[in-house]
């Protein structure tokens, strides 16, 4: 009897043995089929990356369709935000164009449905005309339906320049620019500023990263009206002949060093829907603007209009004297000035070309 509870024990650690080796198998072959399936979602998460690259070179709307959530929503290094209609639509017009791209680093973590895919890509592209080349940090996410990885929100940051790495002229030229000079060159080669804004002119040139431009000349000295609520016609003569301005659209032609101004509104109506081509260098922190014109019943002759840019400090002392507050909501900091303040205003210089600082009063805090 004892032999056979003995065979009978054995008999029983002998089949407990093999269930549980057969729980250890299984458990390993889950563990294995899990780490094959996150190896499989981190090749497919990065392939999008690429496909989505892809699709912007190849001008592919479909391809970039597909890679896009329905709900997705887009933010990007200029501040704009996209839904899925508004980022493939330039792809499959042709206004957003990539001539060359480069995925140079990407980081996939998963947790569970959802991902985030992070790195940093190189393109050489153009929006509506205007040059975005560069180098970018991006910080994708991407969600899991029915066994389908999509992306729902992106986000976009432009690296800032390495030193001795040469900027592009859009990285130049994007802010605010206040007047130097304006005039034209005699035969001699001596400069005639404008007579109708005076020897002491003033204005303000803005380029922004959308692509719109808006400029501003001015004869600060220009008198009152006698009466503000009813001018003369004299008045309004006078007010007509020493102001200008216009706003819209520009493109910039790097090669060709000429940008091209596209008025929509104007001061002067046979401005409005023309393209007006100024050549333009910048010097440090000044920007030259020139041109060939033939005025009525004159002779041909080269104008030229020097800005200076307006730097972020500035804004901020100006901002110190006014007892208002300055965030600088792309770089994470705020700092309020209330009046007479003796400390000055925290401002940062911007991390890359489109800088967003909101205003407000002291008193609203």
């Amino acid at each position: 009897m004892n032999g056979g509870r003995s065979a009978h024990a054995k008999h029983l650690w002998a089949v407990a043995f093999v269930a549980l080796g057969c729980c250890v198998t299984a458990r390993a072959q889950t563990g294995i089929s899990r780490t094959n399936d996150y190896r499989e979602d981190v090749r497919v998460l990065k392939q999008l990356e690429q496909d989505g690259l892809d699709a912007y070179r190849e001008g592919d709307a479909d391809k970039m369709s597909r890679i896009l959530a329905d709900d997705f929503v887009g933010r990007w290094a200029d501040g704009s935000t996209t839904d899925k209609r508004g980022t493939v639509e330039p792809v499959r017009t042709g206004e957003e164009k990539h001539s060359a791209n480069q995925l140079v680093e990407c980081n996939v973590r998963i947790y569970g449905d959802t991902a985030v895919v992070t790195g940093i890509q190189t393109e050489k592209s153009t929006l509506e005309g205007r040059d975005g080349s560069g180098r970018y940090s991006f910080t994708d996410v991407f969600v899991k339906r029915n066994g389908r990885w999509q992306i729902v929100a992106p986000e976009t940051k432009r690296v800032a320049s390495q030193t001795g790495v040469q900027k592009s002229a859009g990285d130049r030229i994007i802010g605010t620019w206040h007047l130097v000079s304006a005039g034209t060159f005699r035969r001699d080669g001596s400069f005639e500023p404008y007579p109708q804004y005076g020897p002491n002119a003033t204005g303000y040139l803005m380029y922004d990263s959308t692509g719109h431009m808006c400029v501003s000349l001015a004869n600060p000295n220009h008198p009152h009206w006698v009466d503000p609520e009813k001018p003369t016609e004299a008045d309004k003569i006078r007010s007509y002949d020493v102001f200008f301005a216009y706003c819209r659209t520009y493109e910039i032609r790097e090669k060709e060093g000429r940008i091209i101004h596209r008025p929509e509104m104007g001061s002067w109506p046979h401005y409005v829907g023309t393209d007006q081509a100024r050549n333009f260098r910048v010097e440090g922190i000044r920007l030259i603007l020139s041109a060939e014109e033939t005025p009525p019943q004159g002779e041909r002759r080269q104008y030229q209009i020097t800005w200076q840019r307006v730097s972020l400090p500035k804004l901020c002392d100006t901002a110190k004297v006014a007892g208002i507050s300055m965030s600088d909501d792309s770089l994470g900091n705020t700092s309020k000035v209330k009046p007479n303040a003796t400390s000055s205003a925290h401002c940062s210089q911007p991390r890359f070309w489109a800088v967003k600082c909101n205003f407000r009063t002291a008193d609203q805090g």
